[in-house]
């Protein structure tokens, strides 16, 4: 009895399809972010100022929690995780604050910190 050479076909597990990860940080909204982070299973993104202070935002060179919502709404992103929140926020309540702020522009929107893993 002949068997069958050993292939990568058989011997791996079937194809599983990849994750789009879109990462933007340290950076205020730019017009090809829609288009870089286009139907991203997750867009990772600085939200460093609260909705509101887009004047101290664009001046800092950063994004608000609204820039970022709006992005992931905009590009039809999976999951928004809001990253590089500014020191001024470091009770609970006000981190909660500007999750429910992004939320109102993209539910899928998740305050997140240093070290934190999701899967993906």
């Amino acid at each position: 009895m002949t068997e069958e050479p050993l292939t990568a076909k058989r011997s791996s597990p079937p194809p599983k399809k990849g994750r789009k990860v879109a990462i933007f940080g340290d950076t205020k909204a730019c017009p090809q972010a829609v288009r870089a982070a286009q139907n991203a299973d997750v867009l990772v993104h600085e939200a460093t100022f609260a909705a509101g202070d887009e004047e101290t935002a664009e001046r800092m060179f950063h994004s608000t929690v609204s820039d970022a919502a709006k992005l992931a709404w905009q590009a039809n992103v999976q999951q928004l995780y809001l990253t590089h929140i500014s020191a001024h926020y470091t009770e609970e309540e006000q981190r909660l604050m500007l999750e429910r702020q992004a939320q109102t522009i993209f539910p899928a929107s998740k305050v997140v910190g240093d070290f934190d893993v999701f899967d993906i």
